[in-house]
């Protein structure tokens, strides 16, 4: 089953993608710009450029797919993933996704939201202001809650 990694222009999402990618399976990835395109693909992931504000644009790339890792923070302004949160959420209903996982500035370990297993992670302390940071346990972290096998 595909893993969808959005936010992979950004530092964090990056580094999670091309780990996964390096695992083996299908990786898809969304970002906002097309100057990301290039590294991503060369690593075998199916990349989108999409705006996270289009629901049917990013159904479709979650089509599929059992696990979103949602690492996008959205346009200029916004702080977190979880400031995208209702997008994701519009996006993901009647797709195939059960699990979530995401970071936060303060996160609780994992709870069950609207029938999806949600796997909050909580950005390093030197991170907080830099939400893209790519910290290598992290991305350990973020890549071990994929568990697409379970």
């Amino acid at each position: 089953m595909p893993v969808v990694v959005t936010g992979a222009d950004q530092p964090l999402g990056r580094a999670v993608a091309l780990e996964l990618a390096a695992m083996g399976g299908e990786v898809r990835a969304t970002v906002r710009t097309r100057a990301a395109v290039g590294a991503l693909r060369a690593a075998g992931i199916r990349v989108a450029v999409s705006d996270l504000s289009d629901p049917q644009r990013l159904g479709a790339v979650l089509e599929g797919a059992h696990t979103v890792l949602h690492l996008d923070r959205g346009p200029e302004g916004l702080d977190s993933p979880g400031d995208t949160w209702e997008w994701l959420l519009e996006a993901a209903e009647g797709t195939d996704v059960h699990r979530i996982v995401t970071v936060l500035p303060q996160a609780p370990s994992r709870i069950l939201v609207q029938g999806y297993e949600l796997i909050v992670r909580q950005l390093p302390v030197e991170a907080a202001d830099q939400p893209g940071y790519p910290d290598r346990a992290l991305v350990r972290e973020l890549v071990e809650a994929d568990r697409r096998a379970e």
